[in-house]
C-alpha cells in the first residue's frame, strides 16, 4: 500500500470517529466505550504505520488534543510525549531531563510531559526556547515540585523561585509548586512566570512572601490554590485568577497580611492582577490567631499598581480600609484598585481608603473579564483549560 493511500485511509477513519463522538451524549456508556476503543486502536495503527515508514509522529492527531478530547488525559490513559517517574517506570527520573528533551522537537508544537506522583526536589527553568510545554501531574499534593531558595539566602526574587517559566505557551495542571524557605526568609516564590500565554489548572502554589510571582505576559489561573503571607500574588503581568482559593497565612511580623502587590509601572500599561470569583480564606495556621492580624487586599509595589477583585467571597475579615500603602505611602494617588460585586466578611466598601485611584463602580468591571483583559478567547481554548469569558 502506498503512503498516500494509507494516509487517506487514516484520515477517513479519524473523520468517522469525530462524527461518532459528536453525538456521544446520546449514546449509552457501552457505545461511548466502543468509540473510545476504536479510536485508540486506529490511532495506534496509524502511528505504527507512519513510524515504520520513517515519518514523524503526528502530534496534531494525539488523542488528548483532538476535538473528541480537548483536555489532556494523562491521568486516565492518554499518551504524553514523555513520562517522568521516580520509580523508573518513565522515560526520565527528573523533570529537568524531560524539559531538556523538549528541545529536540523540530517545531514548537505542544510537548506534553506527564509527571507521576512524587515529590521532586528540583529547581526548574522553562527557558524561552521551550515553547508550548505542558506539565501534567497526578493532582495537588500528589505531584509536588519543591525548593527552598529565598532572598534571605542571597537570591534575587525571581531566581529564588522553585520553578521559573520563560517559555511562551506554557501550561501546567494537577501539580503543586512549593517553596519551603519559611516565613522568615523574605521573598521566596514557588513559581515565577515570565511567559506570554501561560496557564495553570488545578495547581497549588505554596509559600510565604511572593509565593506567586507573575512577572509579565498574559496569564491565567483556574481552580488553583494560592497561599502566603505578604504580597503573595505579585508582579506586572496581565493576569486573571479565576474560581480559585486564596489562603492567608500567619506572617512573620504579626501585624499585616497583604494578598496582592502589583508593580505596574506606567499609566498606559495594560497589566494588572484580576481576582475573579475566588474565595479568600484563612490558612490553618492563621485561624487561631486571627485577632492579631490585619488583612489587606493589596498594596502598591509601583506607583501605577493595578489590582481588581470581582465577585469574590471573603471568608476572612478584611480590614475596613481594604488597602494599605507601602512604608513610604508613595504612589497611592496613581494606583488603580477596584472592587466589584464581592460578598462576605469585610466586603463592604463603605470604610475603604479615599485614594483617588480607588474605584467601586460595577459598570466598569467588564473590561477586566478574561475576554477583554487578557484576550483569553483567542488563546485559552488551545490549552484545554475551562474558563469563564465574561463576568
Amino acid at each position: 500500500m502506498s503512503t498516500s493511500m494509507a494516509m487517506k485511509l487514516v484520515l477517513f477513519a479519524l473523520l468517522m470517529i469525530k462524527n461518532a463522538s459528536a453525538d456521544e451524549q446520546t449514546h449509552t456508556e457501552k457505545s461511548q466505550s466502543r468509540v473510545s476503543t476504536v479510536e485508540r486502536i486506529l490511532y495506534q495503527g496509524q502511528l505504527k504505520f507512519l513510524l515504520r515508514h520513517g515519518l514523524r509522529r503526528p502530534r496534531q492527531w494525539r488523542p488528548w488534543l483532538t476535538p473528541v478530547s480537548p483536555v489532556p488525559r494523562t491521568r486516565t490513559g492518554g499518551n504524553p510525549d514523555v513520562v517522568v517517574a521516580q520509580d523508573g517506570s518513565g522515560n526520565y527520573g527528573t523533570i529537568k531531563e524531560a524539559l531538556d528533551a523538549s528541545l529536540d522537537r523540530r517545531d514548537d508544537s505542544r510537548f506534553v510531559i506527564y509527571v507521576k506522583c512524587g515529590t521532586y526536589n528540583e529547581y526548574l527553568v522553562v527557558t524561552e526556547h521551550m515553547k508550548n510545554v505542558m506539565l501534567c501531574g497526578d493532582g495537588i499534593g500528589n505531584t509536588i515540585i519543591t525548593g527552598s531558595h529565598s532572598a534571605r539566602a542571597g537570591y534575587k526574587t525571581w531566581k529564588a523561585a522553585t520553578v521559573v517559566v520563560c517559555g511562551d505557551g506554557f501550561v501546567a495542571r494537577d501539580i503543586t509548586f512549593r517553596n519551603t524557605a519559611g516565613r522568615e526568609a523574605y521573598q521566596a516564590p514557588a513559581l515565577a512566570s515570565n511567559a506570554q500565554h501561560s496557564a495553570f489548572y488545578r495547581c497549588s502554589f505554596e509559600g510565604y512572601q511572593d509565593t506567586l510571582y507573575v512577572q509579565r505576559g498574559q496569564q491565567f489561573y483556574r481552580e488553583c490554590e494560592i497561599s502566603g503571607t505578604v504580597d503573595f500574588i505579585c508582579g506586572n503581568a496581565a493576569v486573571v485568577i479565576q474560581n480559585s482559593n486564596i489562603y492567608a497565612k500567619r506572617s512573620r511580623t504579626g501585624k499585616e497580611i497583604v494578598i496582592a502587590a502589583s508593580n505596574r509601572n506606567s499609566q498606559d500599561s495594560r497589566t494588572g492582577i484580576v481576582i475573579h470569583n475566588c474565595r479568600i480564606m484563612a490558612g490553618s495556621d492563621l485561624k487561631p490567631v486571627m485577632d492579631s492580624y490585619k488583612i489587606y487586599l493589596g498594596r502598591p509595589w509601583r506607583p501605577y499598581a493595578r489590582t481588581i477583585y470581582i465577585q469574590d467571597e471573603f471568608d476572612v475579615a478584611v480590614d475596613p480600609k481594604g488597602w494599605v500603602g507601602t512604608d513610604s505611602s508613595s504612589g497611592v494617588g496613581s494606583v488603580d484598585f477596584r472592587e466589584y460585586g464581592n460578598r462576605g466578611l469585610g466586603a463592604s466598601t463603605s470604610g475603604r481608603v479615599r485614594w483617588c485611584g480607588y474605584r467601586a463602580d460595577s459598570s466598569e468591571a467588564e473590561q477586566f473579564s478574561v475576554a477583554n483583559f487578557i484576550q483569553g478567547d483567542s488563546w485559552l481554548p488551545g490549552t484545554g483549560i475551562p474558563f469563564t469569558s465574561g463576568l
